[in-house]
């Protein structure tokens, strides 16, 4: 990392949480462009390098989005399969993409990560294009097209946070899919995959909930406990 951090990384790490609600603070290029950079250096299939970075901070962009996902979110919201308790931290805020959605115009920035076929194909056949200039994937590519693309997200929100800005990773935007695309002018090849807000807190952040590692790792083979100490 550059000058403008000297967070660790094992802080950056065990510190990054979900944001949904942000100040009104726009963030400096310098710290957008080295978060970017930080996605850059992530591992890819085959050395791919698939990403495609669109950078939304346009008000008029912002509330063209908020509009589509706002509709969308009346009524995915009736359709949830965990409880209300389960949908709380800590703290007593949601942790549902609602909260990001109504503050949406806040946000300062709005990374969407997409999936360039130019550079992301490893083997012949993998899709076909269709008369509008779209492809479909005639085989099923192991991991999908996220192997590579969210590993990169991840590397940076981890940069964002080492900058004290908060991020949230979403697939939200699929809901409306084609409508987000034409806000965009994404091109009917490229598969948009992702987004990652970013921002500045400005909601209370409770201590994650968190499984165990005992409970979900296993020595070995299926149901084998692993019992490492931590220090």
């Amino acid at each position: 990392m550059s000058a403008l951090s000297n967070m660790s990384l094992r802080d950056a790490i065990f510190g990054l949480r979900a944001t949904r609600i942000f100040q009104d603070k726009p963030i400096p290029d310098a710290v957008l462009g080295e978060v970017l950079e930080a996605a850059t250096m992530a591992c890819s299939s085959g050395n791919t390098q698939p990403w495609e970075f669109i950078v939304v901070t346009d008000p008029a962009i912002k509330a063209a989005i908020k509009t589509e996902m706002v509709d969308a979110f009346s009524v995915i919201d009736q359709e949830r399969a965990q409880t209300e308790k389960q949908l709380t931290d800590s703290s007593g805020r949601s942790v549902t993409g609602r909260a990001a959605v109504d503050n949406l115009e806040k946000t300062p920035a709005i990374v969407v990560i997409c999936w360039n076929p130019e550079r992301g194909i490893r083997m012949k056949g993998e899709y076909k294009t269709n008369a509008d200039g779209s492809l479909t994937e005639t085989r099923e590519i192991p991991g999908g097209r996220g192997v590579s693309l969210f590993q990169s997200a991840q590397n940076l929100m981890l940069a964002a946070r080492a900058h004290g800005v908060g991020s949230l990773f979403t697939t939200f935007f699929f809901l409306k899919k084609n409508e987000i695309r034409e806000i965009l002018g994404i091109p009917p090849h490229i598969f948009m995959e992702c987004a990652i807000f970013l921002g500045y807190a400005d909601e209370k952040l409770g201590k994650p909930k968190r499984i165990p590692v005992q409970n979900i790792s296993h020595l070995n083979r299926w149901g084998t406990p692993v019992n490492y100490s931590v220090e």
